[in-house]
């Protein structure tokens, strides 16, 4: 079919949507430059206009844009622009501001949360508000009493997986210790929410499904967050199109339907039985102080599967990094095993994380694990809704997602000197010296919307760092600092070249 002038009807049409599209582009250009409430602030005239700019890095060069930002800082200042809607802030006396208590009301960012793709947990709730409800009846399972009731299963799982080591010290190529401390921290949160574990620090190569499933989701949540649609969606699509999209998406699918059973078979455990449940889950669903929008199962598993893909990987990696310096440098696991002696000499009981915590240098060593760890390591910015925010001689409109980096504090040489170096002494020279160096950090974020599992995630540390340390001898195998340090992020950091993890060898009960 021709038009009267002779062209193809099909390819004028294309002429003309690409004409459209440069239109917009240009006209989006002009806003964003020149009439944005934005404009005024600093930054890279590309990184103004739409998400362009982020696209190529944190997309088309693997998750550096952090990197970029801190260019941009070094350039511009503490406040830079960081696309048409974005501020980007470094400074750690106004991180507190940033990510604020219950005193403003402050919502998160669709664009930074969808990559997710789980909708209705407390984790991706934008609404301030909604959040807060959500978060109040998961809360009570998170604070120090419940998780001190916990800390024997933390235990116990801690003694089965020193065992396990021991039996596996023959390995040639030495044993994935990050992959065994994710299958102790999966037992431990999935008994957290279940009453039950799977016992996956006793599988073959501590073999763990469901980590494979939040590995699948870190590796294009660069890419999901940048969708023009809710990613959640994907989920929805037959397996047989989802397979030809996203062809590693179906560890996450198998993973849901496995939770979804385990969920269902609770509630009728529990129903059956006739008595409350030690789970979170399945209490959440039955208690009547919960409105029944929130007992849908579809919400409650996007709950479950959020927390317990946050508290396995996270703490897997905190551990890591700690047991990797211990072992890098032997005079800092000598002088703990020396603290952990002098407190007590019998290795065989139970450790509290509460008596682990008043040892000083045990103390110490957790914090500076836990700040080279850095948990999410993009950025999550938030927004007050309701009143400008005032820096220095900025004025910060209502409704601006603005964002601090937990990498670039952490790593802030005016508040931790020798940043990259781990020196839990730093901890204790703050101390005598009255600095409260804890207020700088942000690991878990800060705020209202700070990591609800903290407390869990301290007391795993504690207690797992204390045992090994007291009563296994191992070296490093083919592990150097590269595996550890974080190159590229995927909402958490991930080394330039291969995958996060420590591998260990020649394991043996310490005499």
């Amino acid at each position: 079919m021709e038009s009267s002038g002779g062209r193809p009807l099909l390819q004028q049409t294309v002429v003309l949507v690409v004409i459209l599209f440069v239109l917009c582009l240009a006209l989006q250009c002009l806003y964003d430059i020149f009439l944005h409430p934005l404009r005024k602030f600093p930054g890279p005239r590309l990184a103004a206009v739409g998400r362009w700019y982020e696209f190529y890095f944190d997309v088309v060069r693997d998750g550096s844009y952090l990197w970029e930002i801190e260019r941009m800082h070094g350039m511009y200042g503490p406040v830079v622009r960081i696309n048409s809607r974005c501020l980007h802030i470094h400074d750690p006396q106004y991180y507190a501001t940033v990510y604020a208590g219950s005193n403003r009301k402050t919502n998160k960012e669709w664009a930074s949360v969808a990559g997710y793709t789980f909708p209705h947990s407390t984790l991706q709730t934008i609404d301030h508000d909604l959040h807060r409800k959500r978060r109040a009846v998961i809360n009570p399972y998170f604070g120090k009493r419940a998780v001190t009731a916990l800390e024997p299963t933390i235990n116990e799982r801690v003694e089965v997986l020193c065992s396990r080591l021991v039996e596996l010290k023959g390995k040639p190529d030495g044993i994935n210790l990050t992959a065994a401390f994710a299958a102790l921290a999966g037992d431990v949160i999935n008994f957290h929410f279940y009453g039950s574990h799977l016992d996956t620090v006793s599988a073959e190569d501590f073999h763990f499904p469901y980590r494979e499933a939040i590995d699948e989701l870190l590796n294009i949540y660069n890419i999901t967050r940048f969708l023009p649609f809710d990613p959640a969606l994907l989920k929805r699509l037959p397996n047989s199109v989802l397979d030809w999209i996203v062809p590693s998406f179906a560890p996450v699918l198998t993973a849901r339907n496995e939770q979804r059973m385990r969920v269902q078979t609770a509630i009728e455990q529990m129903e059956r039985a006739g008595k409350a449940s030690r789970g979170v889950i399945v209490s959440a669903l039955l208690d009547d102080k919960v409105p029944a929008a929130e007992k849908d199962v579809e919400r409650l598993l996007d709950e479950g599967e959020t927390i317990i893909g946050a508290g396995i990987d996270t703490t897997a990696r905190a551990l890591s990094v700690a047991t990797f310096h211990l072992l890098n440098d032997k005079s800092h696991l000598r002088r703990l095993r020396a603290a952990l002696k002098d407190q007590r000499n019998d290795r065989d009981k139970a450790w509290s994380a509460a008596e682990l915590e008043a040892i000083p240098f045990m103390r110490a060593v957790v914090q500076e694990a836990l700040r080279l760890t850095y948990s999410i390591v993009s950025r999550i910015p938030r927004i007050a809704t309701e009143e400008a925010l005032a820096y220095n001689e900025y004025n910060i409109p209502p409704g601006t997602p603005v964002s601090q980096s937990t990498y670039l504090i952490n790593n802030d040489p005016t508040i931790f000197p020798n940043p990259h170096m781990f020196d839990p002494d730093r901890w204790l020279r703050a101390e005598q010296e009255g600095v409260h160096l804890d207020k700088y950090m942000v690991s878990f974020s800060k705020g209202t919307r700070a990591c609800l599992g903290m407390n869990l995630a301290y007391a795993a540390l504690y207690i797992t760092i204390a045992k090994f340390a007291s009563s296994l001898d191992m070296d490093l195998v083919g592990t150097t600092a590269e595996n550890i340090q974080v190159g590229r992020t995927r909402l958490l950091g991930f080394p330039k070249a291969g995958k996060f993890a420590v591998h260990v060898g020649r394991i043996q009960v310490a005499v």
